[in-house]
């Protein structure tokens, strides 16, 4: 890649704005202000977006509510640059990448470098993501390497879901609807005081789906969703200068798990016991009875101490979840593969901070700790199918199947991790106009980690299997210093120019899926990964026009990974096996845009974009593959996102009413480090609409919703099991429709 791109890409930014200001000078300004101002904490302290001079993108609980958004698996469509996936449907290992940056290992003992906050706290396990998505007041996704504030796995960004907060008045909240697929979610909130100094808020959601997927084997409906969120919410003015805030939170999830899409790609569209899967990707034939079960409590207290110009935060948290997905891997009537990932994790996350100002100095300066105990339980059972053939018996040495071995397999991994981290950061107003902004955050991170692979046949190898690899006591210890360089120039009061140049790190860490039946190979395999670098540079706007009618927010960047994290699932002709690595080097170039404007008071027209060209700049994988010149899996070079909103009062009495539509563009992408085609997906776009009626009281809404208008049929993920004969995919809804009430008092 050449940075001249990057130069010139800029240049046509300062051209393009150069001449929206012009025009901005001729247009009449007695319409009045339209464009809100939106107050975010990205930088740990209350500012307007626009000022932030960082890319972020944010939209509040009630614009996430009109896009119909209730889910982290649905950010993706609206964000360009951020794609998220899961690795076995609802409830199992969140994948993330933004800007390139991610990790698309399904293992839970590993978290991307995409860092995810709630409120204040950090969510280690990406399991729990999905259950702070409810009574939102803002969500805020912050791009490019986060590692002074943030810290930990913050590499390429951070995605921070903060909740509604306790009110000084009463308030209550109902949000519920009811779609296609007997669909229902159900979100409720009850805010309010209970002394002058102790208010407190209480919020639970329910969602429920029989699903979208026909079981051909018994006519059920599939991929269907169960789950219970809740979260109560405490604030304290212990005295006028000291607060206290707790939460505690918990989910529940008994539901059906996920079912894949089976592709054979043996000749004749087949796998390797001749099965073919229906042509129709809605439907499949499924004759395992799995379920997810999840159980997660946690919460926090942050306490704030103001001391005159210096103020004390303090934030202690804790999660603990207990989570068991049985997967139906080969999506098909027979038993050829079937997986089970179980998992155990109890996090404990403290963080204090300083801030103040003094003269031109604003400044922080703080330290955090993590420490968490994982474990995880995991099986493979291969071709439970074929053991009639043998008399009921597994075939370890592989000779009825002429290679790959009927076997159930387990595999006991034990991962402590501790991480301690002390950071800073300080803004300089150079002039009235122009801050530099400079940071550095140093952070050690701790691993000790034990595997145990057995096979397991109680007439073969007893009760207690045949021990096929035990490694214990295996540890890793990193270090790094990140740090980050900015400055902003407010060339106006509506237009801020900024520019960066960062580094994040994310430390290594240990194979946490099914290794080699060979001791030796898993002897390699399990050895700790390298930790990733990022570098990246960024130049941007933010601007207002046309008296806050038209804003233009736009940023160029180059990222530059050194040790890029890399999971691939390799095929040998005999089993799959997983591998992590890294990669000498990658990188992505990109331009990120985002428009927004009233052309009459009550019309809303909103178009962001991404385009990013990324690459594998060397990358020779441990099993002798050349990945070098490939595209980063799930990174689209093109996403564009485009959105109409017209609102008309029908009268003072009457209330009003609102249409919106929305599109959103995806290129071709792929899921894996080897760019297979049939490990991707092809671009396509999805339509959604809305149509609603805002009574004049205020109290309710009522709205009729299209997701999928155009019934686009697109897979979110992909899994090469060509061993087996077939590819496994995720895949996304159909068109969905219903309703939705909200009443509000």
């Amino acid at each position: 890649m050449d940075l001249k791109r990057a130069f010139l890409s800029t240049s046509a930014i300062v051209v393009a704005v150069t001449g929206v200001e012009a025009a901005a000078q001729e247009q009449p300004t007695d319409e009045g202000r339209l464009l809100d101002e939106i107050v975010v904490t990205a930088q740990k302290k209350s500012e307007n977006q626009q000022d932030v001079p960082i890319s972020i993108a944010t939209f509040t609980g009630d614009a996430l509510d009109a896009l119909g958004i209730n889910q982290s698996n649905d950010l993706g469509e609206i964000i360009p640059g951020l794609e998220i996936s899961t690795s076995s449907g609802d409830g199992s290992q969140l994948i993330v990448f933004l800007r390139g940056a991610g990790l698309n290992d399904f293992n839970t003992n590993n978290a991307g470098p995409i860092g995810i906050y709630s409120d204040e706290a950090y969510i280690s396990s990406p399991i729990l993501t999905s259950f702070q998505f409810f009574d939102t007041e803002r969500l805020e996704v912050l791009k490019g390497p986060q590692g002074t504030l943030y810290g930990r796995n913050t590499t390429g960004g951070a995605i921070r879901f903060i909740s509604n907060k306790p009110t000084d008045e009463f308030d209550f909240r109902l949000r519920a609807n009811y779609g296609n697929f007997d669909s229902s979610e159900i979100e409720a909130a009850i805010s309010g005081p209970i002394t002058d100094r102790v208010r407190a808020r209480a919020a639970v959601s329910k969602v429920d789906s029989d699903g979208f997927v026909e079981n051909l084997v018994n006519g059920e409906s599939e991929n269907g969703a169960d789950t219970l969120s809740w979260r109560g919410i405490v604030d304290i003015d212990v005295t006028d200068n000291f607060t206290l805030r707790s939460n505690i939170h918990g989910a529940h999830v008994n539901q059906d798990t996920f079912r894949f899409n089976h592709l054979g790609i043996l000749p004749g569209g087949v796998d390797v016991l001749g099965y073919s899967g229906p042509e129709d990707i809605f439907t499949g034939e499924y004759n395992r009875d799995i379920g997810t079960d999840i159980d997660n409590i946690g919460g926090y207290i942050e306490a704030n101490i103001d001391f005159g110009s210096i103020r004390l935060t303090t934030v202690s948290a804790f999660d603990d979840v207990d989570s068991t997905v049985q997967e139906e891997t080969d999506a098909s009537p027979l038993d050829l593969i079937f997986v089970d990932f179980g998992v155990e994790s109890q996090t404990f996350t403290q963080e204090i901070r300083f801030s103040g100002t003094h003269n031109r100095f604003e400044w922080q300066l703080g330290g955090f700790y993590l420490t968490e105990d994982l474990t995880q339980n995991q099986t493979i059972d291969l071709f439970r199918e074929l053991r009639v053939l043998t008399g009921g018996l597994s075939d370890p040495f592989g000779v009825t199947t002429g290679g790959a071995a009927i076997l159930l397999a387990r595999v006991l991994n034990e991962q402590e991790t501790d991480t301690f981290a002390v950071f800073g950061q300080t803004d300089v107003s150079i002039t009235d106009r122009l801050t530099v902004t400079l940071g550095g955050r140093y952070t050690n991170e701790e691993r000790r980690f034990d595997a145990l692979g057995t096979l397991e046949d109680d007439i073969l190898f007893g009760p207690d299997g045949l021990v096929i690899y035990d490694f214990d006591d295996l540890e890793l210890d990193d270090g790094a210093f990140s740090w980050r360089f900015g400055a902003d120039y407010k060339a106006t009061d509506d237009i801020l120019l900024f520019a960066s140049v960062s580094r994040g790190f994310k430390s290594g860490g240990f194979n946490g899926g099914f290794l080699a039946l060979d001791p030796i190979a898993a002897a390699e395999q399990v050895q700790p990964y390298e930790p990733e670098f990022l570098t990246a540079y960024e130049l941007g706007i933010k601007s207002d026009f046309f008296d806050d009618r038209l804003r233009l927010n736009a940023s160029v960047f180059f990222n530059d990974f050194k040790d890029l994290q890399v999971f691939t699932l390799v095929n040998t002709d005999a089993l799959p096996i997983q591998v992590l690595d890294n990669s000498s080097g990658a990188e992505v170039f990109g331009f990120e845009f985002d428009v927004l404007y009233y052309p009459i008071d009550n019309l809303l027209l909103n178009v962001t974009g991404a385009i990013l060209d990324s690459e594998l700049t060397d990358f020779m994988s441990d099993t002798g593959a050349d990945f070098s010149g490939n595209r980063i899996a799930f990174t689209p070079k093109t996403s564009i996102t485009a959105l109409a909103r017209y609102d008309h009062e029908i009268s003072d009495n009457l209330g009003s009413l609102y249409i919106q539509a929305s599109a959103a563009y995806k290129s071709d992408q792929f899921f894996s480090t080897e760019n297979n085609p049939l490990i991707g997906q092809e671009g396509y776009t999805i339509v959604n609409a809305r149509v609603g009626y805002q009574h004049p009281s205020n109290i309710w809404e009522a709205a009729f919703f299209v997701n999928n208008l155009g019934d686009e049929e697109y897979f979110t993920n992909a899994f090469d099991l060509s061993d087996f004969g077939f590819v496994t995919r995720i895949v996304a809804p159909p068109r969905t429709f219903g309703g939705e009430i909200t009443l509000t008092f």
